[in-house]
């Protein structure tokens, strides 16, 4: 029996960072894991897609202090017939009920090879964290795995 080579990843930052809008990359710079063929651009923050299939990915963050701000976004960018393609695969807390709430957003996307996936905040002040954590924080970060084999 051959065993498979699971595709997952997870990034992640310690830093109380706001996010503020006008199209702003998450700045998840830490890599917890990466397996499989994708490769994570720390500079960027984008996740590049080297292995097609269903993925399921989640983002976690804060809101700032005030009602009816804080989204975030998860984007993929894509070239279809030698044009690149922005396609926005979720659309996160549009009228978010509370200040000062974490969100734990999942999702499942069909990904196709060159395409690379990030977490964006189209407006509002979503916040990375509340606070700085000594370890790897897991609601603080962006992932996915690949779920057809």
């Amino acid at each position: 029996m051959t065993q498979r080579e699971e595709v997952r990843f997870k990034v992640y930052t310690k830093s109380r960072i706001s996010v503020n809008g006008g199209n702003t990359i998450f700045p998840l710079e830490l890599i917890d894991f990466l397996e499989g063929d994708g490769t994570y651009d720390t500079s960027t923050y984008k996740y590049n897609v080297q292995n097609a299939g269903t993925y399921l990915l989640g983002i976690s963050y804060n809101n700032q202090n005030y009602n009816n701000g804080g989204v975030c976004h998860i984007q993929v960018d894509r070239v279809i017939d030698g044009v690149n393609t922005i396609i926005t695969i979720n659309r996160s807390q549009l009228n978010i009920p509370a200040s000062s709430t974490s969100y734990n957003v999942c999702i499942m996307y069909k990904l196709e090879v060159g395409g690379e996936i990030y977490c964006k905040a189209n407006y509002g002040n979503p916040l990375t964290n509340l606070s700085s954590f000594p370890t790897d924080d897991t609601l603080n970060s962006f992932w996915g795995i690949r779920l057809d084999y």
